[in-house]
């Protein structure tokens, strides 16, 4: 189209008809199909886009007619200028589901998830009877990424084994008893180590398990064989404070207390579902845990203190 026309025609008068700037162009000697290719009035069956007046662009009653009084050609002259209409976003229905926002992958926090899944099954249902399956629908993952991680159920438990016992010798690590009072560094001392198979249950389950399967993993792992009890220093260092200042016993041996303080907390947790059906249920954790703590360091001084 030339820009002289082109012009004129954005100068016309907008509040003008395409029948009348029709009509007008007409009179002045124009025939209907050189206005078409002047003014690149597209038409067709279905689509009828005018420039004449510079504002047209939908089918009109009166664009019709003049379509259908002057034209008879099937297929535009000029393919249609006019941008389809932008397609409407369809609303979310409330109810219907979303798809889920993918998530970036977290090793360290997925391997954590997955030891305290597997702390829980193995503790609850022992190594035979623990599922990976199970472990995977707690950790919120599938059984490929266990795999993936650990190899197999094997390494797994042994995994779990390590877990239990870091954050026993961690906690142990922690603790530092008083200087200069052996007395009461032994009574924090026994304090210490049962609130944590107060706190802990599932370590005890899991040494349990461990010991039907005649200690086979703890044996196996390198990290457990590496690390030491801080406690058995702990203890030493007590002992010898108090021998020093002839308050304990000069035949005490480190390894007695501390087995007499394991065994006594130990038994305690481990063995409640069963003594509290013969003896009294006044012993169970919930209502007496503070009363044997009381006779555990009772057992403990009676045996240290020098008479």
């Amino acid at each position: 189209m030339p820009a002289a026309n082109a012009h004129v025609i954005r100068a016309a008068s907008p509040k003008r008809s395409c029948l009348e700037a029709f009509r007008e162009r007409r009179s002045q000697g124009k025939s209907g199909i050189t206005i078409a290719k002047e003014h690149a009035i597209v038409l067709s069956r279905a689509h009828f886009s005018c420039r004449l007046c510079g504002q047209c662009r939908t089918i009109t009653k009166g664009a019709r007619a003049v379509a259908n009084r002057f034209f008879s050609f099937q297929e535009p002259l000029v393919k249609p200028t006019r941008k389809s209409p932008a397609r409407k976003k369809t609303p979310v229905k409330s109810g219907a589901p979303e798809r889920p926002k993918r998530v970036r992958r977290n090793p360290e926090r997925l391997i954590a998830a997955i030891l305290n899944a597997a702390i829980e099954e193995f503790s609850n249902h022992g190594f035979s009877g623990a599922r990976i399956d199970r472990i995977s629908k707690r950790a919120n993952t599938v059984d490929r990424m266990l795999y993936y991680y650990f190899g197999n159920k094997e390494r797994l438990y042994e995994a779990v084994l390590e877990e239990v016992y870091r954050n026993l010798i961690e906690e142990q690590r922690q603790f530092v008893p008083p200087e200069g009072d052996p007395v009461n560094g032994m009574d924090e001392l026994i304090t210490h180590m049962w609130e944590h198979y107060m706190n802990h249950p599932e370590f005890i389950r899991l040494v349990m398990s461990e010991n039907l399967l005649y200690g086979r993993y703890i044996r196996q792992s390198e990290h457990i064989k590496q690390v030491s009890f801080p406690l058995v220093r702990i203890i030493d260092e007590i002992l010898k404070s108090g021998k020093k200042k002839n308050i304990f016993r000069p035949d005490a041996d480190t390894n007695f207390i501390l087995m007499t303080i394991m065994s006594m907390g130990f038994f305690y947790v481990s063995n409640q579902y069963t003594y509290t059906y013969w003896l009294s249920k006044e012993l169970t954790p919930n209502l007496r845990s503070d009363a044997w703590l009381g006779h555990m360091k009772t057992v403990i001084f009676d045996h240290l203190m020098v008479r």
